[in-house]
């Protein structure tokens, strides 16, 4: 069936060359995916490329890139860390000690990024979308603008939410009271969602991100990268990722360094991804930012894929693992990441440091187990995750969401009330 042309609208933090996120790359590969089907895709976004000040990098105004309309708003300041982080750290135990409404307030717009004069420019474009579409849930143009894309029209949020305090400020449930429709990128994220805010429940729905195939490189390829980057193929294990004690890199690394000391010390671990300064040594090789190719050959070169953030709502770095053949092993605590596991039966997980060596161990020393398990998970994102599913039920849900207003205008009235 050939679906008519939909007009869709993204909002998101970041977006554009240079930008390495979860929720970004997620919004990238919908955006130009969905132009290229011939939907009318907008995207309003920041200037920045960092999360970590949102500082202006990009130029403002409005730009087409792969087929999408880019529309960059200027960011009004800089954060000032020293005085947000405070402030942070007491949101994240909101669940414990509730923020009071003007603190939280000021931690949304401090969060950031606070985009200057957006408000007229989202409205324009929301009165014309379908759906406005809203990524990210704990930064300010999502907890702060849902309201107003609301009142223009249909709105979908997709928080790539995972449990933190911050889940807990009352702002969030502000954001999903004027959503017609939730979209988790992962079951697990669902149930976190209807957990904690029940008067949304009905209209969660879960469509995972789309993973674009990867050719994986002959064996020449991956041996001269190897060689480059100073491992032995099969002899080590791969992280790619931030390097961020919330990531779990930290016990990534530290685990390696026990399993050399207690089981084999010509194993090795390799991470990739920013962050990595001072990480080295000792049977640990952060690499920093490498380029595609290089990424790849790593990680098809790894005995194992090690995946041990404990804040996932998908993980696009385990889904390529998979697609390129490679064992997974995740960190249990991560609901997102032990339900894939468990769906695919491409890996194994680990909670401490001896199911970490009992998992590692088995893995390296069964080498058709580990081919058994990486196969399964190729075939489960092959599945699961592929672009054609994903758009159609992605579209689907715009759908959804576009029929739903009355439902939104009664709940802002019981709100109201």
């Amino acid at each position: 069936m050939t679906r008519s042309r939909s007009r869709i609208c993204f909002v998101v933090q970041r977006y554009g060359e240079g930008v390495v996120g979860g929720a970004e790359s997620y919004v990238q590969s919908m955006a130009t995916g969905l132009a290229a089907q011939g939907h009318d895709v907008n995207v309003i976004t920041s200037c920045a490329t960092s999360y970590a000040d949102w500082a202006d990098v990009f130029e403002p105004g409005t730009v087409v890139q792969s087929g999408v309309t880019v529309h960059r708003v200027p960011v009004r300041a800089p954060r000032d860390n020293d005085r947000f982080l405070p402030l942070h750290l007491r949101a994240v135990q909101a669940h414990e000690t509730p923020l009071w409404p003007w603190a939280q307030d000021r931690w949304s717009q401090m969060m950031g990024p606070d985009l200057e004069g957006v408000e007229t420019l989202l409205a324009r474009e929301a009165a014309r979308a379908d759906a406005t579409v809203l990524v990210g849930y704990h930064y300010a143009p999502t907890l702060r603008l849902t309201s107003i894309a609301a009142a223009f029209g249909p709105t979908v949020v997709i928080p790539t939410a995972h449990p933190e305090g911050a889940f807990h400020v009352g702002w969030v449930d502000q954001m999903f009271a004027h959503a017609d429709h939730v979209l988790c990128l992962a079951h697990e994220e669902a149930d976190l969602v209807r957990r904690n805010h029940p008067a949304v429940a009905d209209d969660v729905s879960v469509v995972g991100c789309p993973v674009a195939p990867i050719e994986r490189p002959d064996d020449a390829t991956v041996a001269d990268v190897c060689s480059r980057f100073g491992v032995r193929p099969g002899a080590y294990g791969v992280v790619v990722g931030r390097v961020d004690p919330a990531k779990g890199s930290d016990d990534a690394i530290h685990f390696t360094r026990l399993y050399r000391r207690c089981v084999d010390p010509d194993f090795e671990l390799v991470v990739i991804g920013p962050g990595g300064d001072g990480a080295g040594g000792d049977g640990v090789r952060p690499t920093g930012f490498v380029d595609e190719a290089d990424k790849v050959a790593l990680v098809a070169g790894a005995g194992v894929v090690v995946q041990p953030s404990y804040m996932e709502s998908f993980s696009l770095a385990l889904m390529e693992g998979w697609l390129l053949g490679r064992p997974a092993l995740v960190q249990r605590r991560s609901r997102v990441l032990a339900g894939h596991v468990a769906r695919s039966g491409g890996g194994l997980d680990y909670g401490g440091y001896l199911d970490f060596e009992a998992a590692l161990t088995a893995l390296r020393r069964d080498p058709g187990l580990a081919a058994r398990l990486g196969a399964a998970g190729a075939g489960y994102v092959a599945t699961e995750f592929a672009w054609e599913k994903v758009a159609a039920d992605f579209l689907d849900v715009v759908e959804r969401a576009a029929l739903a207003g009355g439902r939104r205008s009664a709940r802002e009235d019981s709100i109201s009330r």
